[in-house]
């Protein structure tokens, strides 16, 4: 308790510090739910920064957002106030970096690291040169940042006044820090995680690992461990490989080309529909012909030659950068996809698709796709290995099913009650309403936008309205939301890059000064899950469903997959829970401070089933009141809450 930044403890958090003290000394695991509000992050540090020193563990603390991150160093900042900690926060490889070619040229972490190891393994990057040529300026610099908690952005601008590497100075930094906050791709993106463990100097059994806001891990590994090739980065890397005078492998690439043109034509899908297909479908077009089995020596041979286009795919980018272009090598992209392709065809936890979709430049086009069926094929490589996980999210009910399907093993479990006062607290379940497929319809997208009207015109300030689809959304516009209501309409949008998205929710969240604004999105995207609206940026958030995802083919593979690893669960665990947990995490957007006043309103009926109903936060649950099928009573209710 000595290490807890505060003077006084709020309910439960004794019996939360308590617990991971308890389970993480002994290198057991914990999954614990506890809603935001309750201190999870000061609660969690104060329990295991004494654990860590006692035995010469690393604290690695992964986040979602930068955000969260700096409250990472905020609380230690706190508690460095009584005992001397030594920590940093450690933004993505791309925002750590001051290098023209990886910030103009790359999109993602994976890709950043890449360029950057080329880069300076080809002496080629002048910040890290320069680092390197003046050693003592640097040293000096890493003694300031390694004595206190440090944000990654007081790094950042120090380097570039001195013309230093951020990411070279952070990473002498955290070899001597004691808690590193950190983005969960430094983790659980393999070849990102070697090289971060090779930086900080440790193996994984000498971390501690702390996952906030865990909801999120199934879906980001299953995305981690998915690999995708289009029409357009095949002709792409038929072009790269005539321009570095590689014929063979322009003919393999544009046989490829066919291939998949030819396989279009077979399944002849329409725009956003995929089929799942055999890897030999593809496979049998390199053989000369459709063929009912593979001779194994000529899978030898086309395995050697696809090892050779990936090789000299990196000798492409390599080529690029001496030239001072972007290293982009499309032979490399395709040709470690065609790898992959090849190597894990006799695997039933993946599976193999192809699919029709429309291009930014409005075109339609089509992808081959290798979906990873089991995120344990990503998170036990960090789980199994590592000393303890502790596992914290406000939605992550129920938390056994959560373990699972993650495959934490040795794990203890525990919900603690959500810190929001009652009379904060209003949560609507309305009858008469669904979304639900068979129902819809325009008379109830005119029913459902007519309460949501209500709800809006009923608020002080601002209200969230979040839709099962965007199939839902553009239904309730369709009904006439925006002519009902009497505060302006904010409209997320697939097509909005996240400069737009972001554009978009400062106006939002700026009309809480102006009488309010509404805020209309979909469940499980950017703005229902990444974003938090407290105070009068928030007042009430509206619910149209729950997001079932339509049964597409990598749905159905999913369901099958899980029920046979999880017998009598497949389809709760792989389709249902998914939805369910979207559900929750859109409903607590606008609970994100324990003096937040805000209701929830649940236009869907389906809510009040059990099934459905006991996968709701225990805190959501118990405040939940049913409304009747009439006119007004949504508004009487929120008029007198507010």
């Amino acid at each position: 308790m000595e290490y807890f930044p505060y003077s006084d403890f709020r309910e439960n958090q004794e019996e939360f510090i308590d617990l991971v003290d308890s389970e993480v000394s002994k290198g057991k695991n914990l999954v614990v739910e506890a809603s935001t509000g309750f201190g999870k992050t000061a609660c969690v540090l104060a329990a295991i920064l004494p654990i860590a020193m006692e035995k010469n563990k690393k604290v690695v603390y992964l986040c979602r957002t930068h955000k969260q991150m700096d409250r990472v160093i905020e609380e230690l900042k706190m508690i460095s106030a009584k005992h001397n900690i030594s920590a940093v926060a450690l933004r993505g490889r791309r925002e750590m970096c001051l290098s023209p070619l990886v910030l103009n040229h790359t999109t993602d972490s994976s890709t950043s690291m890449y360029v950057c190891r080329l880069l300076r393994k080809m002496k080629r990057c002048n910040h890290f040169n320069n680092t390197r040529e003046h050693e003592d300026k640097a040293y000096e610099m890493e003694v300031v940042f390694s004595s206190r908690p440090t944000f990654s952005q007081e790094i950042k601008d120090a380097c570039k006044a001195e013309a230093f590497c951020p990411y070279e100075i952070a990473k002498a930094v955290m070899r001597n820090a004691q808690v590193i906050a950190c983005s969960y791709m430094y983790l659980f993106q393999p070849d990102i995680r070697d090289g971060f463990l090779e930086g900080i100097g440790v193996n994984l059994d000498d971390i501690i690992v702390i996952m906030d806001e865990a909801h999120n891990l199934p879906d980001m590994a299953i995305e981690l461990g998915s690999c995708q090739v289009s029409l357009s980065a095949l002709k792409s890397g038929i072009r790269e490989a005539r321009e570095h005078n590689e014929e063979s492998i322009a003919q393999f690439l544009e046989l490829t080309y066919k291939a998949v043109n030819a396989l279009d034509a077979k399944y002849s899908l329409k725009v956003d529909e995929e089929a799942r297909i055999l890897p030999v479908e593809l496979l049998t077009y390199y053989m000369g012909g459709q063929m009912p089995f593979l001779p194994e020596k000529n899978l030898h041979t086309l395995e050697e030659f696809i090892g050779y286009v990936v090789k000299q795919g990196e000798e492409m980018q390599k080529e690029m950068l001496k030239r001072g272009k972007p290293p982009r090598s499309y032979v490399h992209s395709c040709g470690a996809f065609l790898h992959n392709w090849l190597t894990l065809r006799s695997r039933d936890d993946f599976c193999y698709l192809i699919q029709k979709y429309r291009t930014k430049m409005d075109t339609e086009s089509v992808r081959l796709e290798i979906v990873d069926l089991d995120p344990r094929n990503i998170t036990t490589q960090v789980t199994d290995n590592s000393f303890s996980v502790v596992a914290m999210s406000g939605t992550l009910s129920p938390l056994v099913a959560y373990a699972e399907t993650i495959g934490l093993k040795n794990f203890t479990t525990k919900a603690f009650p959500s810190p929001f006062q009652r009379e904060n607290i209003m949560v609507l379940a309305a009858r008469g309403v669904t979304t639900k497929g068979n129902e819809r319809g325009l008379e109830m997208y005119r029913k459902i936008a007519s309460k949501a009207a209500e709800v809006v015109n009923s608020t002080p300030k601002n209200v969230g309205i979040f839709a099962p689809s965007y199939e839902v959304l553009d239904g309730v516009l369709s009904a006439g939301l925006k002519y009902i209501i009497d505060k302006p309409l904010f409209v997320e949008s697939r097509a909005f890059s996240s400069e737009d998205n972001d554009r978009l929710i400062r106006e939002f969240k700026d009309h809480e000064k102006h009488g309010g604004g509404v805020l209309l999105g979909v469940l499980g995207g950017r703005n229902a899950e990444g974003q938090d609206y407290p105070g009068d940026e928030m007042n009430c958030v509206v619910l149209l469903g729950i997001p079932y995802a339509r049964p597409t083919s990598r749905v159905k593979a999913q369901i099958d997959y899980y029920s046979k690893v999880f017998p009598n669960r497949g389809k709760y665990y792989g389709y249902y829970l998914p939805a369910h947990r979207k559900f929750n995490q859109g409903a607590g957007r606008a609970h994100r401070m324990l003096q937040d006043k805000a209701a929830i309103v649940f236009l869907d009926y389906r809510v009040l089933q059990p099934f459905v109903k006991n996968d709701i936060s225990e805190w959501i649950k118990r405040s939940m009141i049913v409304v009747d099928d009439r006119a007004g009573v949504i508004a009487e209710r929120l008029r007198s809450f507010f």
